[in-house]
């Protein structure tokens, strides 16, 4: 492209010099319009940044709740293995006693029918007697066996305590 010649230049000075203040004023309208957005543009930001702020105040509440969390079921965990050496012993102690309750109603079922059949032996109206006594025995045997699976089933929602019983049950 050539540039424009002196008289070119010359003979189109009028014309932009007419337009000088229309553009003067539209360049002041534009940055006082820029203005204005900057402005409304710093409220968002500030707005923003409140909100921001909030939602780290948020985070470090929920951090703290958290740790705090943590070290709750840190003490649980600490309670209860300090705990376990005493229900291991409680659910051994009572697991034996079901042992010999249910052996010394084993040892009852096997002598009753021997004992039964020596005092008919000795007297007909005893069979009465033993027969109220049979009944008394089987109930007997009954609640021991019910007794046997309660200990089993409560010693079986403690954790840990069937690794812990099984040897003794040996």
């Amino acid at each position: 492209m050539e540039s424009p010649s002196f008289i070119e230049s010359v003979v189109r000075l009028p014309g932009a010099l007419l337009r000088l203040p229309g553009s003067a004023l539209t360049a002041l309208d534009a940055i006082n319009e820029l203005a204005d957005r900057v402005d409304k543009l710093m409220v968002l930001l500030e707005r923003i940044e409140g909100g921001v702020s909030r939602a780290g105040s948020g985070i470090d509440m929920a951090a703290s709740g958290i740790s705090m969390a943590v070290t709750g079921l840190e003490r649980a965990v600490g309670t209860l293995d300090g705990s376990l050496p005493n229900l291991s012993d409680s659910a051994s102690a009572l697991q034996t006693l079901t042992e010999r309750l249910s052996g010394v109603a084993i040892d009852l079922a096997t002598e009753l029918p021997k004992a039964t059949k020596s005092l008919q032996d000795l007297s007909p109206e005893l069979t009465s007697i033993v027969g109220t006594l049979d009944e008394r025995f089987t109930h007997l045997d009954g609640v021991v066996t019910e007794l046997a699976r309660l200990m089993e089933a409560v010693v079986g929602t403690i954790p840990g305590m069937r690794r812990v019983l099984r040897p003794t049950t040996a």
